[in-house]
């Protein structure tokens, strides 16, 4: 039944809510049920983030929290089914990639809306540019406890100083006479992940950016997979298979980046192309010896964009969702993740795979032994210089679903890097311009 409400019942009603705003109420502890799906994550953050879950529910025992882990590259079949079904977990884990399509189809909510005085702890706990990669249209959707970059190269140290090198490679064309140079009859020179796998087309992207390339221009609308940039980051694909340097036949196509870091640890592999973690979280077989770099840039940029040095992404940034019944518990789980030891979890304690978005964690002993150039670079505050996120936009699925089929066909042979890309171009144009109507 439809209940209308007269001018004084309005007024009425208005001077008591004021009344009780001016009142001081003790805040209420959060309490109900918070469902929490996290999505992805190393081996050590899989058991480290239960462990924590344990402390929060020492100190909050009114909520009764259903937490559930997912493999991270089914993210987005996985929440969109949820949300479609009316089943969308009250807080989501996933990658602040996704925050545009997610915010966009009204999935999340921002958090300055609910957060209230908590909002202040975060920005002061968590580096400015990584909580920015929670932000989308000047709001903040999402709470990013680290961040991966792209792209890097692992080198087998011992088979670069045999083949007669001092330092990793640092351009395109010294990447590709490594690899040739050390590449023998039982081990490629160098290995790179070719799947569908989301990570697999974040590591293209990097080489893509640095080369000056784009996969979409926001400001015209228009897909720019066929943009000279990405075009020449496809060409270095295929002429690293050409050289006779990468594993044979189909195996880059079917071998996903958790495998070619496996391969490179097995030293069944001179180099692997990947994200910053690199084999921090997979290993190496003991007495390797092996050291991380930037991935070497192009000897002339191409692309008609500006190259980056680097793009980012947090990959556990927790989210709200609208649908939530009970978003006081959510806020009370999200600053509970903003606070310092549980930020400190990817200082080292145990986690040393990512970059750290807690400020106090780049104090932790355990990051300055593992990275020390890392540690370095951000007390000189350069770290995050010439970085930019990671693609992220309304329809960024189906671009990457396009692009992942023109890897795939250079990889393969299939196709030539130009006729691939504008393939992909064409056919990603389509769905952007479906879902932008």
């Amino acid at each position: 039944m439809k209940t209308d409400i007269g001018r004084r019942g309005f007024l009425a009603g208005t001077t008591a809510l004021l009344a009780l705003a001016t009142t001081s109420i003790p805040a209420r502890a959060a309490s109900g049920a918070l469902s929490v799906w996290k999505f992805g994550g190393t081996p050590a953050e899989v058991e480290a983030w239960p462990a924590a879950n344990d402390k929060f529910l020492a100190a909050n025992p009114d909520i009764d929290l259903n937490y559930s882990f997912f493999n991270g590259q089914i993210r987005r079949q996985k929440i969109l089914a949820g949300f479609q079904t009316r089943k969308l977990a009250d807080v989501i884990i996933a990658f602040g990639q996704d925050i545009p399509e997610f915010a966009g189809f009204g999935m999340i909510q921002p958090l300055e809306e609910i957060a209230g005085d908590k909002l202040e702890g975060w920005k002061d706990r968590i580096v400015p540019e990584i909580l920015s990669s929670g932000m989308h249209e000047g709001k903040l959707y999402g709470l990013p406890t680290y961040v991966d970059m792209a792209t890097f190269i692992a080198i087998d140290t011992d088979a670069m100083k045999e083949a007669g090198y001092d330092r990793p490679p640092e351009t395109w064309s010294e990447l590709r006479e490594y690899a040739k140079k050390l590449t023998t009859a039982d081990r490629p020179g160098i290995a790179f992940p070719a799947t569908t796998a989301p990570v697999d087309i974040n590591i293209f992207e990097g080489i893509a950016y640095a080369n000056g390339g784009r996969i979409f221009d926001e400001e015209t609308g228009k897909v720019t997979l066929n943009d000279a940039g990405v075009v020449g980051a496809l060409q270095l694909y295929a002429d690293l298979i050409a050289d006779g340097s990468t594993p044979s036949g189909n195996s880059m196509t079917e071998t996903n980046f958790r495998d070619t870091a496996q391969l490179f640890g097995q030293k069944r592999a001179a180099m692997w192309i990947g994200l910053s973690w690199l084999n921090t979280p997979w290993g190496v077989m003991e007495g390797m010896n092996w050291a991380g770099a930037p991935f070497p840039k192009p000897d002339a940029p191409s692309g008609a964009f500006p190259p980056v040095a680097a793009i980012m992404d947090g990959t556990a940034v927790l989210m709200v969702s609208s649908s939530t019944k009970n978003p006081e518990a959510a806020i009370e789980y999200l600053d509970f993740w903003s606070q310092n030891e549980q930020l400190n979890t990817w200082g080292g304690n145990p986690e040393i795979a990512r970059v750290p978005a807690g400020k106090s964690a780049w104090s932790e002993q355990g990051l300055a032994d593992a990275w020390p150039a890392w540690v370095e670079s951000y007390n000189a505050g350069t770290l995050f210089d010439g970085a930019e996120p990671m693609p992220r936009f309304i329809g960024v699925s189906a671009v990457e679903s396009a692009l992942a089929t023109a890897i795939q066909q250079v990889v393969l042979g299939q196709k030539t890097p130009q006729e691939a890309a504008d393939e992909a171009t064409e056919a990603a144009q389509a769905q952007i311009d479906l879902l932008r109507g």
